[in-house]
């Protein structure tokens, strides 16, 4: 009997699938095993980077895969300065710990560094699709986790204030949810179950969308689900109205916990014409911008430097913009600004395709979701994210529609989350 030979281009597209599902759930390890030592869940996500980075260097040793022939689009020099630029502002940081801040820039770095590597030396296509499957199963397990290990505070939210956000919650179920309408929309032409189990995850993921409560978040998801879905000319009318009223009988089922949520909400003058408290610590941070508007103070400085008026501690600024500039100053600005046209430029200019109209979505969503959030690390819109979406763009060889995709797709419940795609 003939041995099958094993493609290693194969186990790459699994090492995609695993780095991304688990990066995402790392963001559950302190409610779930380190409670009473927070920052060991930290140091124990960041030695899950370097753990892949170190696999990924062992398959290089082993195998003699060629790199890719491509052209790095624009944004990857963006990205680059951005980092680079952190890096360089770890010497002004206001960070409560340097090593802390030193530890999570090394993260940022080696994460961004694995996800280019694979793109590299991996099958784009198989890379990215087990990434996107990745991302759908991590931010399914987060949801899991926050209807098992927690529970609605006094507020009616679902989460854990000091361990799992609801806001958290409400951010990876609005990615989740959007990267399985994605690869619905791609099997919507096929004749087995896939479709279907696909439409159960976004339903799932947004019912836990509602019940985090996550105000911005769900204002960002239902202007990305509407450009996603009825943007798109693959979708038949007949279908596009069943989504809109699949999507009205859930927000139905949901209206008691949201209309109980935006009563109280509105009963608290307080809580309405300053957004939660967040116009008061815009106007803050804005102060305290201009005493260092040009380097700022440095990377992860909001979290420790930052205005500490509230009964949470606030870790960033609650503006993507605002955060950006408190911490890196107005050349940080420029870059993050520099990072998002960049993306979106290129993608505008790319052929349309599902995948492009997936790359816009998220953008959108991000963008909102932007304007009242930040990452305390980074931006809102992941930056491997932005880039693996990028290089995709780049070496795809035409429009992609659902047609397209049909004889691509894979088959099976679990098999259509867990295996990747042949290269």
């Amino acid at each position: 009997m003939i041995k099958e030979i094993t493609n290693p281009k194969s186990s790459l597209a699994r090492l995609a699938f695993w780095f991304w599902a688990l990066t995402i759930f790392r963001f559950a390890f302190a409610l779930l095993f380190f409670r009473d030592n927070p920052v060991a869940a930290t140091g124990v996500g960041s030695a899950l980077s370097v753990g892949f980075a170190y696999y990924l260097l062992l398959w290089f040793l082993r195998t003699e895969v060629k790199p890719a022939k491509f052209t790095w689009p624009p944004i990857g020099k963006w990205i680059v300065l951005y980092v680079v630029w952190c890096a360089i502002s770890l010497y002004w940081s206001h960070s409560g710990s340097f090593v802390s801040a030193v530890g999570y820039w090394a993260t940022m770095a080696v994460d961004l560094v694995v996800v280019a590597a694979m793109l590299k030396w991996g099958d784009t296509d198989a890379i990215v699709l087990a990434s996107l499957k990745g991302i759908v199963a991590g931010c399914g397990l987060i949801a899991l986790v926050a209807l098992i290990f927690t529970s609605t505070g006094a507020d009616g939210r679902l989460g854990n204030v000091e361990f799992l956000h609801p806001t958290n919650i409400g951010n990876f179920a609005s990615i989740g949810a959007l990267c399985c309408i994605y690869f619905w929309q791609r099997s919507v032409a096929q004749q087995g179950r896939e479709r279907w189990y696909w439409a159960g995850g976004a339903i799932f993921i947004s019912w836990v969308l509602i019940l985090s409560l996550s105000k911005t978040s769900m204002i960002a998801f239902v202007f990305a689900f509407g450009f996603l879905v009825l943007y798109s000319v693959e979708i038949s009318l007949k279908t596009k109205l069943m989504v809109l009223l699949l999507a009205t009988i859930l927000f139905a089922v949901m209206y008691g916990t949201l209309a109980a949520y935006i009563t109280e909400y509105q009963d608290d003058s307080h809580e309405v014409t300053t957004l939660t408290g967040r116009t008061v610590l815009w106007a803050e941070t804005w102060e305290m911008i201009q005493d260092h508007p040009i380097a700022g103070y440095g990377f992860l400085s909001f979290r420790d430097f930052g205005p500490q008026d509230w009964d949470e501690r606030a870790t960033m600024a609650h503006d993507e913009w605002l955060n950006q500039w408190f911490q890196l100053g107005g050349v940080g600005l420029l870059l993050t600004l520099g990072i998002y046209g960049s993306y979106f430029r290129y993608l505008w200019r790319s052929p349309r395709s599902l995948a492009r109209q997936l790359g816009l979505t998220l953008l959108i969503y991000m963008l909102i979701d932007g304007i009242t959030m930040a990452e305390p690390v980074g931006l809102m819109f992941p930056l491997p994210m932005m880039l693996l979406l990028t290089v995709w763009m780049n070496v795809s060889r035409g429009p992609e529609t659902a047609k397209t995709v049909f004889a691509r797709a894979n088959t099976g419940p679990l098999r259509s989350l867990l295996r990747q795609p042949s290269c």
